[in-house]
């Protein structure tokens, strides 16, 4: 049977070195925790990543026309948000898409079944700047009032629009990817 220590002999055993031997344990545990929980290059960006595919299909059911679906993005391309607005007395449904590029900037692909004019209209006063031929047709340039490029097709009666703050090489591969 071990007997208690006397308040003396409590004492002398506060050392520096004894407080770091109990310590140190402790730090080893903490630490491998902080390894196995450290999150990766991605999430560590803040991007939430989602797929997009549940969402794509319920548009499809309840936009009331055909939508279209990207193909053939990069591996860099993160889809980040979806949006559908129903239709409205005085507007068609409208499908959006939201994107963290491969360079980190944002990119929207919008759709709608409304006039290609008032669908762009909902980016603000526009200043056109000329056409591009991207995937083999031929897109209509613009310039918002913020400085972002939008670009705007028509494809049947379905018109898309890609903009963001993505650089143009960007938005015309978001572009292209669809249709």
């Amino acid at each position: 049977m071990t007997r208690p220590l006397n308040p003396a002999d409590r004492q002398r055993l506060r050392t520096p070195a004894n407080l770091w031997r109990a310590l140190l344990p402790l730090l080893a545990v903490v630490g491998v925790v902080v390894l196995l929980n450290r999150p990766s290059d991605r999430a560590s960006e803040g991007v939430h990543v989602i797929d997009p595919a549940p969402a794509i299909a319920a548009a499809q059911r309840q936009a009331g026309f055909a939508v279209l679906t990207p193909s053939g993005l990069g591996d860099g391309w993160r889809p980040t948000s979806t949006e559908l607005v129903p239709a409205g007395p005085s507007a068609p449904a409208s499908f959006r898409i939201g994107y963290v590029s491969p360079a980190g900037k944002y990119a929207e692909l919008l759709q709608s079944a409304d006039a290609p004019d008032a669908v762009a209209a909902r980016y603000g006063p526009l200043v056109a700047e000329g056409a591009a031929s991207i995937g083999g047709a031929s897109w209509q340039q613009y310039d918002t009032t913020s400085g972002r490029r939008l670009l705007r097709h028509t494809f049947g009666k379905v018109t898309v629009i890609v903009t963001g703050s993505a650089s143009q090489p960007e938005l015309e591969e978001l572009a292209g990817s669809v249709g």
